[in-house]
């Protein structure tokens, strides 16, 4: 087998978690680049943002699952830390989602879980990072 490009690891892990982020999120789950800059539901974004080319190839990826900020009855709004904690909590699941459905790869996480404010929005997001490895020799 030929080493993948990361478009197609992507689509590969992408087409593994679909029914999980189906099941799991509000909003919509997309691949890298396609969530609408002015979306305000509760998505996921998955993207590829490397990987060697190797007989070995090893990169990594990230799951966002983004969240609106909600209201506590103050000026502002506020991160919904309880639905961030239960999105936090799917990171084990992500992986073995991934492990059992792309059995060429081999998939683990290579940060913990954090949650991020973005900025100049009224949202957070669940960052999940995911390491991989794919044998591309037979």
């Amino acid at each position: 087998m030929a080493s993948k490009g990361t478009t197609t690891i992507e689509m590969d892990m992408y087409a593994a978690l679909e029914e999980l982020m189906g099941r799991t999120i509000q909003g919509t789950f997309y691949p890298s680049e396609l969530r609408p800059i002015e979306a305000k539901t509760e998505d996921a974004v998955l993207t590829c943002s490397n990987a060697t080319a190797g007989q070995i190839q090893e990169g990594r990826a990230r799951l966002n699952i983004y969240v609106p900020d909600i209201n506590n009855g103050g000026a502002s709004l506020v991160p919904d830390k309880a639905r961030l904690m239960e999105l936090e909590a799917i990171d084990e699941q992500v992986l073995q989602t991934l492990n059992d459905s792309c059995t060429a790869y081999i998939f683990d996480k290579f940060q913990a879980t954090a949650t991020i404010a973005v900025p100049e929005r009224n949202e957070h997001f669940v960052n999940i990072g995911i390491h991989f490895r794919l044998a591309t020799f037979s």
